[in-house]
């Protein structure tokens, strides 16, 4: 059976290039053009994937994402932002979304970030090799609050690619929802050091640097790092 994904987005444009590119992989596509129509159909429907635009005029994505989750639905979601960070994220982690993807993004980012998403729940623990497959079930842990156990596999994702930025900065946002700030900037320092231009690791060690330190604007890691913000 094919699977079947929600794209929500009060935008047409972006409705229309996101159900034309998963429609070449075979998907099933249904849309929902506002907050109010998603959670009718979320909570009608069984979907696998939900592309949730975080930015919409009424309810916005953040709202739709607390309202299933209150629903008991656990309906794997990625957040769509235009605003290359992501207000609330450590909530928006806690709530079970922690894959993001910037506008404006390309086919390939797209069914790229769609693919991991989906293939996912196949991981086994005892069967992980590579540094994508540790670093995707540290994504797993984090959505199920097992926090110690994402961070062993993020070490462990460290240990397959020591070149990776992505790990490093994922460890900062983990010590940051623990409140530990200077093992935050640490990690943060740690992704810039590996790849200076990694946009997520400069907008969080720019914002938790400041002397009013603030979560809003953390940034998990979008899979469009390297473009300018819309």
């Amino acid at each position: 059976m094919n699977k079947k994904i929600l794209i929500i987005d009060d935008e047409k444009n972006i409705r229309l290039t996101l159900k034309s590119c998963l429609d070449e992989e075979g998907f099933e596509i249904d849309i929902a053009i506002n907050g109010e129509e998603a959670l009718k159909k979320i909570l009608s429907n069984n979907y696998d994937l939900v592309l949730l635009d975080l930015k919409m005029p009424g309810i916005d994505g953040m709202e739709v994402l607390k309202e299933i989750r209150k629903k008991g639905n656990e309906v794997n979601v990625i957040i769509m932002t235009a605003y290359g960070t992501v207000e609330k994220a450590v909530e928006a982690m806690k709530l079970g979304a922690i894959d993001f993807l910037s506008k404006p993004f390309t086919p390939e980012e797209i069914r790229k970030i769609v693919k991991s998403v989906l293939i996912r729940p196949s991981l086994k623990e005892g069967k992980l090799k590579s540094f994508e497959d540790f670093i995707e079930y540290a994504k797993i842990c984090i959505l199920k609050k097992d926090y110690e156990k994402a961070i062993t596999n993020l070490i462990k994702s460290i240990a397959e690619n020591m070149d990776s930025a992505e790990p490093h900065n994922l460890l900062g946002v983990l010590a940051e929802s623990k409140n530990d700030i200077l093992l935050a900037i640490k990690h943060y320092k740690a992704a810039l050091d590996l790849e200076p231009t990694y946009k997520p690791a400069q907008k969080n060690l720019e914002r938790i640097s400041q002397l009013r330190y603030s979560k809003n604007g953390i940034d998990l890691g979008a899979k469009e790092n390297d473009k300018e913000d819309k």
